[in-house]
């Protein structure tokens, strides 16, 4: 019986035994990010025991920094040793989109590394089909401590819409917004929690005549499961992301957006599989509130914001197949189960089915992809659609 017990202890004590008191931490290879930037991301606290547990947690917060690649991580005598390589971080990076009969062209300087603290910050200008648009974006989720940081977005742009069936357009508008958006942000593990005021101040053209205008002020909310490990290539594991918004519009009426997004990535080899499920719903089903999809991964079966809907329910499924250096062919299918905005199609629900295929071409040590191209056949409007990306678009 005694024996039994002193099992027992030895398993539960277990950690605590081969834990040892951290030091000192000392990071190689780190060029452009501090050691400060470093620990704070990892949530390492010097004076701290650290067992196999801890370690592989901090592993895995360090794993999920795009801006670094983590070579190796070592401890001993109550030295914490991390070898790192950094990422290209401060460029221009060109804006190039076309989709359809949406065009935008433009230029971002792109900070990912900010002052070596993995904050990101990005500031451009692009011309779309009609208007100039610009971008300040800042976000640092591990600001001054781990737990707490920051995001700030200021935005304008347009969305050209050209809603066709069967390459007969159906409904023609342009949306022109500005929006701005202020939310600090509390990190729990691999979540992320962020919430703050939005403003926006929107306008809808129809053949170059204002037809509806509005400006909304609220709240938003946005949650991150970041359940992953990136890769050369890539990542591996889960992205969750859910945002709301309350908004009170100029009839003091409150609108509701709800907006989800899952992707998964497994990587065999060389290449890997996404998976993805995707969906909205807003209360207020016009030309304002609507949300234009379309051009993007999920919806490559539209013309880059052409679908103009208060409701969307959909799915992906790609293999990123391998074909040498840093290219991939990408063959994929999505569906969507859309309900358009009562100005189009009387409000119908659609439910349309699009295979295709892509290519792609990921930098090396640059912290975000650059390359992109999609052909896709939407099956059941029997349409074909051509999407281009280059550096990032807004």
């Amino acid at each position: 019986m005694h024996r039994f017990f002193l099992l027992i202890f030895i398993l539960l004590t277990s950690n605590q035994l081969y834990a040892e008191i951290l030091k000192t931490v000392e990071v190689t290879g780190n060029k452009r990010t501090t050691t400060d930037a470093i620990i704070r991301h990892g949530q390492i606290t010097i004076g701290q025991d650290l067992n196999e547990e801890d370690l592989e947690t901090i592993r895995n917060n360090l794993g999920r920094i795009n801006q670094i690649h983590v070579k190796n991580i070592f401890f001993s005598n109550g030295i914490l040793k991390i070898a790192i390589e950094d990422k290209w971080t401060l460029f221009p990076i060109p804006m190039f989109t076309k989709s359809g009969s949406y065009t935008n062209r433009g230029v971002l300087i792109y900070e990912d590394n900010f002052l070596g603290s993995l904050g990101t910050l990005a500031s451009g200008i692009s011309w779309s089909n009609s208007i100039l648009n610009y971008i300040f974006y800042y976000q640092e989720e591990s600001l001054f401590k781990p737990q707490f940081g920051m995001k700030l977005l200021l935005l304008k742009k347009n969305e050209s819409v050209e809603f066709s069936r069967s390459n007969k357009v159906v409904d023609e508008h342009e949306s022109r917004y500005q929006s701005y958006l202020l939310t600090p942000n509390y990190l729990y593990k691999n979540h992320v929690f962020k919430a703050g005021p939005i403003f926006i101040n929107k306008t809808i053209y129809k053949n170059k005549n204002i037809i509806l205008k509005d400006n909304s002020k609220g709240i938003f909310f946005r949650h991150h499961l970041n359940a992953f490990q990136t890769l050369e290539v890539m990542y591996e594991g889960l992205v969750t992301t859910y945002d709301f918004y309350a908004l009170k519009n100029q009839s003091n009426k409150t609108v509701f957006i709800n907006e989800a997004n899952i992707i998964w990535s497994h990587p065999y080899k060389l290449s890997f599989l996404n998976l993805g499920l995707h969906g909205h719903i807003v209360n207020e089903k016009d030309y304002l509130f609507g949300k234009n999809l379309g051009g993007d991964e999920g919806f490559r079966g539209y013309d880059k914001v052409s679908l103009p809907t208060s409701e969307n329910l959909g799915g992906l499924v790609q293999y990123q197949q391998h074909l040498f250096n840093r290219f991939f062919i990408c063959p994929f299918y999505e569906y969507n189960k859309s309900k358009v905005i009562n100005q189009s199609l009387n409000g119908n629900t659609i439910s349309e089915s699009t295979i295709g295929i892509g290519l792609r071409y990921y930098f090396k040590k640059i912290s975000i992809p650059a390359v992109l191209f999609d052909a896709a056949r939407n099956i059941d409007d029997h349409s074909n659609h051509f999407h281009i990306n280059i550096g990032v678009s807004i």
